[in-house]
């Protein structure tokens, strides 16, 4: 489970890692941006996709409910995003950010 997750996960992390600073600067608008605007709008809803994407990965799995499926790709899309922003990773690679992911989110997923 945790490898298809981290398989979604890895193009998102390689395409905002091309440019670093655009990327974390595209990650602050998504957060903070005006919702009105219609690029946040599109930014969101790509959001969603890649939540639903991990939700269906975690749904098959017997041991995890749909409420905590959809639960769970929300803190993966959080742990990813914050992974990929914070400063103190501004030098990591593509690799070590992904690694980074996944500590963290082997932590929440059923073994």
């Amino acid at each position: 489970m945790l490898d298809a997750v981290l398989a979604i996960v890895r193009p998102i992390v390689e395409c905002n890692r091309t440019q670093i600073d655009n990327g974390r600067t595209y990650l602050r608008e998504m957060v903070f941006g005006d919702p009105a605007e219609p690029r946040h709008g599109e930014a969101l809803a790509i959001v969603a996709q890649t939540e639903e994407a991990i939700a269906s990965v975690l749904r098959r799995d017997e041991r995890v409910s749909e409420g905590d499926a959809v639960t769970l790709a929300h803190i993966v899309s959080a742990v990813m995003f914050l992974s990929m922003a914070v400063s103190v990773n501004i030098t990591l690679s593509v690799e070590e950010i992904v690694q980074d992911i996944r500590d963290q989110v082997s932590l929440l997923l059923p073994r």
